[in-house]
């Protein structure tokens, strides 16, 4: 057991620091017009069990075009796992194939292949366009993914392949495989998406070509990868209980290799295999596996991994959820009810967290890549582009073998055995985002431009709400802000408070990810949309953002910790209590009784009071702020205008903020709140800061009651309903309900979601409106 025990520990030890989270978005639709909103829904839970997780309080959200430049960005809130707001997508994007993105910041730690990634349209009929037509000739590709990893001579070998165009999407094809000598040695069709298999066992010292036609007629010509002459193959079939593991070698010796079997993290199955004239075979019950994907490698008697394999375990749906409407067809402006239901088992109440979305199924919006069951189980697991995902959970009598094609033909991504026996520890570039919002800068120098550390740096946001950071720069420069309540544009102040500030500049870095997954991004044809559609859509869509300007633009108000950093201070003079002085100094001097003014060197600075007579002033420097913004030179204060000043506070005690010690605090606060004129120091920068995204409100009309019915005020919404939390309680049901608008048609509803304990569920349905 030792073998195990090594390999036990190393995976317990890479799964205990590599913490996984998984994103899914539910975004309403597929397809967009340039000038409406896109909502989502974002439910992040741990890679494991799939159960919301904790882990970050902030996502990060992208709408990227295809030369991968963001061109909407946003950052959300997250609560217990979930989350939701909304993009407005700009007038001045082009049509074409955008990628909607989303991650957390302790995802940049791993590969972007992580992050969630859905493709979306968006399509612009209010600016002249280049015809974006995809060229007439088209590109093809054939891949070839021998079972287990390799080809090894005399063994004969399970190929999967997959026959791609240009987009990504799966091609037919059909051809043969010839020897160097031309002779045809195996036949190739392919199957679902252009991916199929074929048996091959190569002959030592020959090599091997896949010749293929596809389905416009043309050929092409392929060389598949070269047998090695030592090696090993893991292949797998199964029955109706169990799976059946096949090592084949074609070394001949007596030796013993290790099968490790996992799942999202979780050990499965660990056991011993002796080849006997280079064959084992053990059996597996798929009862001791889990549902998705499980990854099965073979060790040799090193501990290195030298063939693996993936195998999907298919089973119903673990949460069902179904919504229906109280009828099938309904007039405009008519009230709408939808009943929702959610179980485990089949037939289990169960409370779920879901989202919904009831749009126009017009012929503009294509089919959805997939709904969150699919997404956790299958293409969270998977590299590249994954057709029709929900095809390999229904009922077709192909499923099977189509999904063991899939299983041979997209390679593993989530799992790095390099990285599970490295000895290094993990150093997590960037930490999680546990509580508040981190904002990263980099303090460098202004002579080299090089980082530069040990540099106290302060970020401060100015007004009546008063948010203070502070931090020291590490060895890259670079220092972390943990801020809270940074919602909306604020403005931050940004400083060191370095004697000499002019030797430091310290700017805000990007929070947002500069590493990208590789996907297919195809352009828009839009001379094959419909066009009476696209008109139609046009001009409801203008009608509508202009007619409800006002409510499309209402945002829910944000939570704001009224209490500031320091608390409450025991002392406050309203100025205009007082006999208004010329000079901040005889303000000083005259009624704030906590605050002393000496002169060092000529110069006047301010003390405070420690309250204790026999002790006298503080020793240590007070911190001063100005409307909440750290003020280090003292003699600014002396030469402002006191008739700007509100008020002035002070705290007569030791403060301490993380590694600084003040002697008290002195606080000054304007009328305006946004320091009024006051110099800043010559190193502090203001910025203009977009923080969480306020939540806007979705805008539904309602139609109850006569002079609402009647209203002349167009309603040419093509999105009904929108809903990112939807609860069912513990009888597994709720009730929704919405009013038509003026625009006939089919109309789809997708509802999706989890439960507490990770089961994810997904459902469509339809109604008409006359």
């Amino acid at each position: 057991m030792a073998a195990f025990d090594s390999i036990n520990a190393s995976f317990d030890r890479y799964r205990q620091s590599h913490v996984q989270e998984k994103i899914f978005a539910h975004i309403d639709r597929t397809s967009y017009l340039a000038g409406e909103i896109l909502w989502f829904k974002i439910y992040n839970v741990d890679a494991s069990y799939h159960r919301p997780l904790e882990l970050s309080s902030v996502a990060y959200v992208e709408v990227l075009n295809a030369q991968s430049k963001a061109v909407v960005q946003a950052k959300i809130a997250l609560n217990k796992g979930k989350g939701n707001g909304s993009l407005y997508l700009p007038v001045s994007l082009t049509s074409g194939n955008y990628s909607f993105r989303v991650y957390t910041r302790w995802m940049r730690n791993f590969s972007p292949d992580f992050f969630f990634e859905e493709r979306i349209r968006v399509i612009n009929t209010l600016t002249a366009q280049p015809d974006m037509v995809r060229a007439n000739e088209k590109h093809y590709d054939v891949q070839f993914f021998p079972e287990g990893g390799d080809l090894l001579s005399g063994v004969e070998s399970k190929v999967g392949f997959r026959a791609i165009d240009e987009s990504g999407k799966g091609v037919n094809i059909k051809g043969n495989i010839q020897d160097d000598a031309g002779r045809i040695v195996s036949e190739m069709i392919s199957g679902r998406f252009g991916i199929g298999n074929f048996m091959l066992t190569p002959v030592p010292g020959t090599g091997y070509k896949a010749v293929v036609q596809f389905s416009d007629g043309r050929k092409a010509t392929y060389r598949l990868p070269a047998a090695k002459s030592d090696g090993y193959r893991l292949a797998l079939t199964e029955s109706d209980d169990e799976v059946f593991v096949h090592v084949a070698s074609n070394r001949r010796d007596m030796a013993e290799m290790y099968l490790f079997v996992h799942a999202s993290n979780r050990v499965e199955v660990a056991s011993k295999v002796r080849l006997n004239e280079g064959q084992a075979q053990i059996s597996i019950p798929k009862t001791k596996l889990h549902n998705g994907i499980s990854h099965f490698t073979l060790f040799n008697s090193g501990y290195k991994p030298v063939s693996e394999r993936l195998w999907f375990k298919r089973s119903p749906k673990e949460l069902t959820v179904e919504a229906s409407t109280d009828n099938q067809e309904y007039d405009r402006r008519k009230k709408v009810l939808v009943d929702v239901r959610s179980s485990i088992t089949g037939s289990v109440p169960a409370a779920a967290n879901l989202s919904i979305a009831i749009y126009n199924a017009d012929s503009l919006q294509h089919s959805v890549h997939g709904g969150i069951d699919s997404y956790f189980l299958l293409r969270s697991e998977l590299k590249g582009t994954i057709e029709q995902p929900e095809y390999y959970f229904s009922g077709d009598k192909e499923v099977s073998q189509a999904i063991d094609n899939l299983m041979l033909t997209h390679g593993w991504r989530r799992f790095n055995w390099d990285q599970v026996f490295s000895q290094q520890p993990f150093k997590a570039e960037y930490i999680p985002e546990t509580s508040y919002h981190i904002v990263p800068a980099r303090v460098t120098s202004s002579v080299t431009n090089r980082p530069v550390s040990g540099i106290r740096s302060y970020l401060s946001v100015p007004g009546r709400f008063i948010r203070y950071y502070n931090g020291t720069s590490n060895s890259d420069g670079r220092v972390d802000f943990y801020t809270r309540g940074l919602n909306g544009v604020q403005p931050l102040v940004l400083q060191t408070s370095n004697a000499d500030t002019a030797l430091y500049n310290v700017d805000l870095t990007d929070v947002f990810s500069d590493k990208y997954s590789a996907k297919f991004s195809s352009p828009v044809s839009l001379t094959s949309l419909p066009k009476k559609t696209l008109l139609i859509n046009s001009i409801n869509m203008q009608a509508h953002n202009i007619f409800l300007r006002e409510q499309l633009n209402r945002f829910g108000e944000s939570i704001i910790d009224t209490v500031p950093f320091y608390g409450h201070l025991e002392e406050k003079y309203l100025l205009d209590n007082y006999t208004r002085f010329p000079t901040v100094e005889e303000v000083l001097r005259e009624y704030v009784l906590g605050v002393g003014v000496r002169r060092r060197n000529g110069k006047p600075m301010m003390q405070v009071f420690s309250g204790d007579v026999n002790k006298g002033f503080f020793e240590e420097p007070p911190l001063v702020l100005m409307d909440g913004v750290p003020m280090f030179d003292q003699l600014k204060f002396f030469s402002y205008d006191p008739l700007k000043i509100k008020s002035v506070e002070v705290l007569s005690k030791r403060y301490f903020y993380g590694p600084d010690v003040y002697g008290g605090l002195i606080l000054f606060n304007t009328y305006k709140g946004n320091l009024d004129g006051m110099e800043l120091d010559p190193d502090a920068s203001i910025i203009d800061y977009d923080g969480l995204q306020q939540v806007r409100e979705f805008y539904a009309p309602r139609y109850d009651s006569p002079d609402q019915l009647n209203s002349r005020l167009p309603d040419f919404r093509n999105l009904l309903l929108w809903n990112p939390d939807v609860e069912t309680g513990r009888d597994g049901k709720t009730q929704l309900s919405f009013y038509t608008s003026d625009r006939p048609g089919s109309y789809r509803g997708v509802i999706q979601g989890l439960t507490e304990q990770g089961q994810a569920g997904t459902y469509s349905f339809e109604f008409k409106v006359r």
